[in-house]
This record gives C-alpha cells, sequence and structure tokens, in this order.
C-alpha cells in the first residue's frame, strides 16, 4: 500500500468554535503526532483548507444567515503554526464539504500510486464525513484517526464514525492505524478489527487480542437473549436468586484467582484488589438476599416487572466489582443482559462470564468486547429496554443522547473531580497520611478518588509539608508486590497525557510539590508516574476543572470554610465529597451545602455498603442510583393492576 495523509480544514476560524470535542489543545496535540509519525514515515502530507472570497460573495449559502469563515488572506483562514503545512507538502483549497472538490486532488493522489489515504482534521460530522465518502467512492481504501478528527456537534460526530466505520472507512485510534500500514500484508490488515490488551506493568507485552464487536455479532447476541429472556423469567424470582448464590459459591472459591486477574490485566496492587473481590462478592451477596424478600412485599395490585433486556457498560477500573452491581439485579429481576466491558478489562470479563456459564446463567447474558462504537451501537440496538453505564462525562452524555433518542431508562455514573476540605482544627498529620494514601491508591485510577485538596489558608503550609512527606512514603511499585500502594496507570496513552497535564498546569503557573514524572526506579516499559501533588494552580486549568483520572492531585487554599464550599462546588462533577474537621457546626453546614452524591466526614476512603446507594449529583450522575433497594427501581418496571373479584 502507499499511503498519504489528508489533513482537512485544519484552520483558526474552525478550531475556535464553542464546544470542540476533543477540545482544542487535545485535538491539536493527536494531530501534531501524527503528522510528526506521518513524516517519519516519508508518506506525503496534502492539506485541504476552505478559502472564501474576501467580499465573501463565494461563500456557502447557509453562512450568510451567520457568520462567514476561513476568508481569504486573514488569520482565522490559516492553521496553527505547530500544524503548518511543510514547503513539500501540496495544499488544495474548497468551498464546500468535500476535499476533492478541486479535481487536481484526485489527480496529484493518481499521480503519486497513492491507493490509501488516513482522513483526519475538521468537523467529524461535516467536512471529514465528505472527504471519507468521495475517497472511498474514488476507490481509496480510507482510514480514519478517531482520535485526530473533531467536531463541534459531539454526537452528531460520534455517529458518523459509529456510520462510517466497516462502510467507507476503518475508525480507529491513530496509533492502530500507523501501525497496521506500516506493515501492510495481508495478514497485518485483519488486526484492525483487534485491539491489543498490553500488560500496564510491561508495555512490551502483549496479554490478549480483544475482537471489536460489530453489527451483525451485536444483532446475533440480541436475537440469542431475546429468545432465551422470557423462559429465564419465568423461572421465578427464588430459582433466579438461588443460581446468583450458587455464582457467588464459585467466585468466592475462585478469589486468588480473581485477584491475581486484576494484578496483572489492569495493574491493581494487591491490597485494592483484595478489597474489590470483597466488595463485588458483597454486592452480590446482597442481590441475593434481597431477591429473598422482594417476593414478599409483592401483592396482586402491585408487580415489579423486568424490562426485557437491560445493555450494561463497564468501565477497566473496577472490573470485577462493577459488573457484578449490574448483572446480579439485572438478571436477579428477571431481565435478559447485554454486556458490553471496557476493552482493557476484556481478559478478566471472558472469564466472569465463563463462570456465568457454569450455573446455568449464560443463556440469559451476551458478552460483546469491543470499543466505544461497540458500545454505541449496543445502546442503539433494537430489543434493549434500559441501560445502565458507568464512565466517563464525555462518553455518558453521548449515552445519554442516544437513549433519549429511544426513550429508554438509563442509569449513568459518570465519575468524579472529588474535592476534600481541610480546616484549621483538623489533626494535620494524620489527615495527610489518610488522604496520601486513598488519593493513590490504585494511582488514583478511581471515580471515588479525591482530587482536589481544599486547605484552610491557616494551616495551608504545615499540611503541604506534612501531605509531601505522607505521598514521599507511599510505596510505588509493582502491583504484584504486597506494599505497593501506588502500581502503574493504565497505558501508555493515559501517562503520556497526565505528564502533559502536569506540565500545562506549570506553564499555567503552578508549582508541582512533588512527583510529576516517571519515577526513576521503576521499569521503562510501564506506565508508572510518580504521585504528584501541585499547587498554585489557576482555579480555570484542567487540573483543577476536569478529572484527571490518575495520581494527580491539587492542592488549593480556602480563607474558610464557606469559600472552601464554594470552591468544592465550583466543578461540573458532584460524585464524592469529605471534611476534615471535628467542629459540629462545620459539618452541619458541610452536609447542608456541598453538592455532591456521596459525603464522608473524617476519612478519604470510605468503606461503601452494599445496601447503600451509589450516586453522583450535577454531571456525575444520570437517573436511579446504583446497589441496595435501588436496584429493583431500575432493573424493574412497576405494574398497578386493579381486578374486580
Amino acid at each position: 500500500m502507499t499511503t498519504a495523509l489528508l489533513v482537512v480544514d485544519v484552520q483558526k476560524d474552525y478550531l475556535l468554535r464553542d464546544g470542540l470535542s476533543p477540545d482544542r489543545e487535545a485535538f491539536q496535540s493527536a494531530l501534531g503526532d501524527l503528522l510528526a509519525s506521518v513524516r517519519e514515515r516519508g508518506w506525503p502530507v496534502i492539506h485541504v483548507r476552505t478559502r472564501v472570497s474576501q467580499d465573501g460573495s463565494d461563500a456557502m449559502p447557509h453562512w450568510h444567515e451567520t457568520q462567514v469563515s476561513c476568508i481569504e488572506g486573514t488569520v482565522g483562514a490559516e492553521p496553527p503554526a505547530a500544524l503548518e503545512a511543510l514547503p513539500s507538502e501540496a495544499v488544495f483549497f474548497k468551498r464546500y464539504y468535500s476535499a476533492f472538490e478541486d479535481p487536481s486532488l484526485l489527480t496529484a493522489l493518481r499521480a503519486a500510486n497513492i491507493d490509501t489515504v488516513i482522513v483526519a482534521g475538521l468537523y467529524t460530522h461535516a467536512c471529514v464525513r465528505s472527504a471519507v465518502l468521495d475517497a472511498y467512492a474514488h476507490g481509496f481504501n480510507v482510514f480514519v484517526p478517531n482520535d485526530a478528527v473533531a467536531s463541534y456537534d459531539e454526537a452528531h460526530a460520534k455517529m458518523t464514525l459509529q456510520w462510517l466505520h466497516g462502510r467507507a472507512a476503518n475508525c480507529l485510534p491513530a496509533a492502530e492505524i500507523l501501525s497496521a500500514l506500516s506493515d501492510p500484508t495481508p495478514a497485518s490488515l485483519p488486526q484492525l478489527q483487534v485491539w491489543l490488551h498490553r500488560n500496564p506493568s510491561d508495555w512490551t507485552e502483549v496479554l490478549s487480542e480483544v475482537a471489536l464487536a460489530r453489527e451483525s455479532e451485536i444483532t446475533a447476541t440480541v436475537t440469542r437473549v431475546a429468545h432465551s429472556q422470557r423462559g429465564w423469567d419465568e423461572l421465578g424470582q427464588a430459582e433466579r436468586a438461588q443460581r446468583l448464590s450458587a455464582w457467588r459459591k464459585r467466585l468466592a472459591a475462585q478469589e486468588k484467582d480473581w485477584v491475581n486477574r486484576l494484578i496483572r490485566e489492569v495493574g491493581k496492587p494487591r491490597i485494592d484488589a483484595e478489597g474489590e473481590v470483597r466488595y463485588g462478592l458483597a454486592l452480590l451477596e446482597f442481590v441475593c438476599s434481597q431477591l429473598r424478600e422482594d417476593p414478599q412485599r409483592e401483592d396482586n395490585r402491585v408487580r415489579y416487572r423486568p424490562h426485557g433486556l437491560v445493555g450494561l457498560i463497564t468501565p477497566w477500573n473496577n472490573p470485577f466489582a462493577i459488573p457484578i452491581g449490574k448483572i446480579a439485579p439485572a438478571l436477579g429481576y428477571g431481565n435478559g443482559v447485554l454486556w458490553k466491558p471496557a476493552l482493557p478489562a476484556s481478559g478478566l470479563s471472558l472469564a466472569l462470564y465463563e463462570t456465568l456459564a457454569h450455573e446455568g446463567l449464560s443463556d440469559a447474558i451476551g458478552l460483546l468486547t469491543g470499543d466505544a462504537i461497540t458500545g454505541q451501537l449496543l445502546v442503539s440496538a433494537r430489543h434493549i429496554e434500559a441501560i445502565s453505564f458507568t464512565g466517563s462525562i464525555t462518553a455518558g452524555r453521548q449515552v445519554v443522547r442516544l437513549c433519549s433518542n429511544f426513550s429508554r431508562p438509563l442509569q449513568a455514573e459518570l465519575g468524579g473531580n472529588n474535592a476534600a476540605i481541610v480546616l484549621g482544627d483538623a489533626d494535620v498529620e494524620a489527615v495527610a497520611q489518610d488522604l496520601a494514601t486513598a488519593m493513590f491508591s490504585f494511582a488514583g485510577q478511581r471515580c471515588t478518588a479525591i482530587r482536589r485538596v481544599i486547605v484552610e489558608r491557616s494551616i495551608l503550609e504545615s499540611f503541604s509539608a506534612a501531605l509531601c512527606a505522607a505521598v514521599s512514603a507511599l510505596n510505588v511499585g509493582f502491583p504484584e508486590d504486597v506494599r505497593t500502594q501506588v502500581g502503574p496507570v493504565i497505558s501508555r496513552e493515559i501517562q503520556t497525557s497526565l505528564l502533559a497535564s502536569v506540565q500545562n498546569a506549570v506553564a499555567s503557573g503552578g508549582r508541582v510539590l512533588i512527583g510529576g514524572r516517571v519515577p526513576p526506579h521503576c521499569s521503562s516499559n510501564g506506565c508508572w508516574l510518580e504521585p504528584t501533588v501541585i499547587s498554585d494552580a489557576s482555579l480555570e486549568a484542567p487540573v483543577f476543572k476536569d478529572e484527571l483520572f490518575g495520581p494527580v492531585v491539587v492542592l488549593v487554599p480556602a480563607k474558610d470554610l464557606e469559600e472552601a464550599l464554594i470552591l468544592h462546588n465550583g466543578v461540573q462533577h458532584g460524585l464524592l465529597g469529605a471534611l476534615f474537621s471535628s467542629n459540629k457546626t462545620s459539618q452541619i453546614q458541610f452536609l447542608a451545602q456541598a453538592k455532591a452524591g456521596i459525603l464522608v466526614i473524617n476519612q478519604a476512603r470510605p468503606a461503601f455498603a452494599s445496601s447503600g446507594p451509589f450516586t453522583g449529583w450535577k454531571a456525575s450522575g444520570y437517573g436511579v442510583p446504583e446497589h441496595g433497594r435501588w436496584n429493583r427501581d431500575f432493573y424493574t418496571k412497576v405494574q398497578a393492576v386493579y381486578a374486580q373479584q
């Protein structure tokens, strides 16, 4: 294959559009990396840009009703300096959507014997889409790096990539495209439908190859599970509870195996892996007891009926406990289940699915391994009646839109940029130790991990010193070591992104008090990052406003509790909030004003009860809470019956 990169509409006017997703910084960084990699390989790079005459007379008609962009000779028509074309790279111009509007582009590609094009740039749902379809129509093999395209219409963009993939293009991460096209043998090309699961402790080790489920497989699985669901419901709740109880016994008997899988597959330190397995078993035990009790509450006038088919989408960071917390009540209340785990959890999820088969539960559940596109196809699949989702805000908002389109009930937990408030009457040394241990366990890759520490100014200096001392004492190392408290992050990509976030925070005025680098004593093959504490960061910086899912924490001063609560509530998330103070009046004020679904006092990492609600406020949650008595609220439909005797 002879490959060229087609860079579409990377111009300042387009980059400045509100709501760009991914944001400008992330998009420009990803595209810059792609450009550098393509240039290193000696592949041609071709730039296509929109150009409108200075009087605007040849602009697209709909622009005359809004604002004309990319006017010839203006700064807005130019690309950022870092993404400018090299002197050797051709630049073509267009007025409308398709890069192939100028016929000389096709002529140039043919003359260079190009048969494969990578299409990157702006906007995914419009000009990128048009370029892909026309390239496909002209007979090119087309690839779209889904991390090097962006759009201001996030929902439309994701549906576009979903629709294009497998039809007109292969839409994959840039790294996968580059890897496949660098060795363009027939044997290598099928890898485009496979994701490589690597060991976070040794990125050179491939643990498994994970197939990406697409429409035909999803449709077949939905059909199979739908066929079995009615019989599963007819078994009765007592029988279903008995089978789930047998499943729990099997899982408990294999407890050490699950711990070792968590260590190896997601890099979870042993102490955290053991805690997750215990919590998952506790969730399953509660569901079994709940099912045994619930029939006593049902009478002839009020019935609780299953939805039918429920889609479950689970994350990689708690791949044992979170799936159990969804699968058990979904099955227990008579539903059929379609389950899509996150890619790094695929191996463990397959093993978990196999234990279901041993207990006669697999007919009512289908496992779909895959990426974000697989998840979107599942949410949109016919016959799915409800969705339970755990993931990021960005992905969650897409799921909310899709469920709204189909009027499907949704339960979603969407992460947390959690804060702890430390007041002047707190025990500085004890609180610093508690926070350090909790914030950086599993390298901060917990949705309930505290990422912002808001400290009353009167103790800021002493607390900062105590926190840095506590953080420096943490054991960073290989997750299988019983002494390890901080293991690697999940991937090399995340490691690179976190390091960039730290550098950006420093560039905007922040100071790294401790950490901020790859630990020198850990293997360079792994994905480690030192536990990092940043001070003096801007309140507008991503390190304060966004959820950095890793071992990075920002330290912020506050004059008093009133100001601390404003800072605590001043982000879009609302999952967990903590207060460290022995003052009862302060505790009452915190409980009254803190905007989060989970509040804790004088502890950084509570032991979550299997019978309690797990719920987020604001952008951190959507729909009915998870667990406890709320299981039945989500996994059933209430039915009122009025019968005359």
